[in-house]
């Protein structure tokens, strides 16, 4: 394995070089995005199929399943996500779990754990992805399907505990795959079982490489270059940094340093609460303005305006970005929740339902807020079909031009009562909102002029992780450099725990075989770490696309096994409820 890893990082060493040979804006890395521009666009239609509602607006059916089964699982089970809160917390606590139970690890440790993995990046870009493109309403729909998701993930948790499986030396392996072969073979559905499980493995592969993966690369170098990397060419910085993070994500799955991964693992939770805490402090200087701030978010979920798609493409994106952060339907988390240490199947079911609550309803809130809140999010959807836009200083604003970010940026107060100014020829969108914050022109940078050109090209930039960063940073100078860092562990941790979640699809794919999937999964492993560097040298919307439709690709079978497992899930939810009675009432 040692050897394969140095041959490894001897190839590695090969991408920044001809990265530099190419020398112009045609490279390596451009050459790499236009490849996957292709594939992430047949995947996107094929995932994402649907009745055309509105010019440019699809309605994909598989959406429309995920958002409908959450709904559905919440009435079906008495909306257990609310019901259910309290014995959540307690059985973290651990008050109902028998110590001596099987599995690895305790109720608290699963739960720590699935949030490091969750809280990261799609909290961080997937929310300004989702309010760049759906406007803040997209924040409201997000919020309804984080809390039906909770009833979602407790659903498919509850049944990756029921049928996982306890290895000779104690290791345990579950995930969708397993409750899809044995829970339909016990209802006399096993080759269909057994069809969709496989299915599953293989969708997990494509969520592994996708969301798991170059997503995060690409996010993780969006935010890099722009705080580090800015004076070198952008293929080449691409290929740098992409092959350094691949080299560091190889060390840890094939060259087995594990004491990468543990480092990472104990800074992650420290980078949450760094996150969270200056979300905190920026809402909270702007109390007066949270009020207005859920107003736009309210109102803007209704709208139907067609810069945003109208409500549907709103609903669209809330509902995308919502399961992408919390990943309640897609089947992933019951891969990692299977080894908790209990005998009661939804214990750990009501342990998960916990996850989209903090991770989408908390934490994704409180980015969009602090985005609405600072105006980050005014300009990218009012400029789309523009050339630019033109901003204007209200008259006596005490603030003429802030610079932010080594001067890229612009803070402007603006006015809704003024004339149009001149635009230098150009088609532009004026500003009328209180405040704007864009990239500027290189003509207007570092001047007092109180009318400043946008180019609509560098607006476009901000989204993602860029728009994040800028709505912070407009508030708190230094924190961009903070979110680099941990940006950067986000993604690194969100590949460690989804390469573990592939390999568990490459397992149960090969075991079929033999026990010997040695090879198969040292292949897997060697592709995994190749695209990292695929991820960090594409464009955002091509590795989005992709990630979004191998992630969703994953919502069918799982769900598929949802509703055929009904029973189950209701049969044990039970008895659990009737456990953690006894035990409330003092009986053994």
């Amino acid at each position: 394995m040692s050897c394969l890893f140095r041959l490894f990082a001897a190839l590695l060493a090969l991408f920044p070089a001809l990265a530099t040979a190419q020398g112009n804006s045609s490279g390596l890395a451009s050459r790499i995005d236009g490849a996957l521009e292709g594939v992430s666009d047949v995947a996107a239609n094929f995932v994402f199929g649907g009745p055309t509602i509105t010019e440019g607006v699809t309605l994909p059916i598989i959406l429309v399943i995920l958002g409908s089964t959450a709904v559905f699982l919440t009435v079906y089970f008495k909306f257990i996500n609310l019901r259910g809160f309290g014995i959540a917390f307690r059985t973290v606590r651990g008050k109902y779990t028998d110590k001596d139970a099987p599995g690895q690890i305790t109720h608290f440790q699963a739960l720590s754990a699935a949030l490091s993995a969750t809280v990261g990046l799609g909290n961080i870009a997937g929310v300004a992805v989702a309010v760049g493109i759906g406007g803040p309403g997209a924040t409201f729909w997000m919020i309804i399907m984080g809390l039906c998701g909770m009833t979602t993930k407790f659903a498919e948790c509850t049944l990756g505990v029921k049928y996982r499986r306890i290895q000779k030396d104690g290791t345990v392996r579950g995930g969708a795959m397993y409750y899809l072969r044995d829970g339909f073979k016990e209802i006399g559905m096993g080759r269909f079982g057994g069809f969709l499980a496989i299915l599953f493995a293989i969708f997990v592969l494509g969520g592994a490489f996708g969301a798991g993966n170059m997503f995060q690369a690409n996010q993780a170098f969006s935010q890099f270059h722009g705080q580090f990397m800015g004076d070198m060419s952008i293929d080449t910085a691409k290929l740098v940094f992409g092959c350094i993070l691949a080299g560091i994500v190889a060390a840890v799955i094939l060259g087995g340093i594990v004491r990468i991964a543990h480092v990472t693992a104990f800074l992650v939770p420290f980078m949450c609460g760094a996150y969270v805490l200056a979300a905190l402090f920026i809402i909270v200087s702007n109390i007066g303005e949270l009020g207005s701030a859920f107003g736009v978010i309210f109102s803007s979920a209704f709208s139907t305006s067609a810069v945003t798609g109208g409500l549907i493409g709103v609903l669209i994106q809330g509902i995308k970005r919502a399961a992408f952060s919390n990943e309640a339907g897609l089947g992933s988390a019951p891969i990692a929740h299977a080894a908790v240490k209990t005998n009661k199947p939804a214990s750990e079911g009501f342990v998960a339902l916990l996850e989209p609550f903090v991770d989408t309803v908390v934490v994704c809130t409180m980015t969009a807020l602090v985005i609405v809140i600072t105006g980050t999010w005014q300009v990218s959807a009012e400029v789309s079909s523009k050339a630019g836009i033109a901003m204007v200083v209200a008259p006596g604003a005490s603030e003429v031009v802030q610079q932010l970010d080594n001067g890229q940026y612009i803070h402007v107060k603006g006015t809704e009562d003024f004339e149009k100014p001149a635009t230098n020829g150009k088609e532009a969108e004026v500003v009328n909102y209180t405040e704007v914050i864009g990239l500027v022109s290189p003509e207007f940078k570092n001047s007092t002029k109180k009318t400043g050109w946008v180019e609509s090209s560098a607006i476009a930039d901000r989204k993602g992780v860029p728009m994040t960063s800028l709505a912070f940073g407009s508030k708190i100078s230094w924190f961009p450099k903070v979110l680099t860092i941990a940006v950067v562990l986000f993604a690194f941790s969100t590949m460690i725990s989804w390469s573990y979640y592939g390999e568990q699809g490459i397992i149960y794919l090969f075991s079929k075989f033999g026990d010997n999937v040695k090879i198969p999964v040292i292949i897997y492993k060697v592709v995994f770490c190749l695209l990292v560097i695929v991820g960090s040298s594409a464009s955002l919307s091509s590795v989005i696309n992709l990630s979004d439709a191998m992630i969703f690709a994953m919502v069918a079978p799982n769900l598929i096994g949802l509703y055929f497992l009904l029973p189950v899930i209701k049969k044990e939810a039970n008895d659990y409820l009737e456990h953690v009675k006894r035990i409330d009432n003092g009986e053994n």
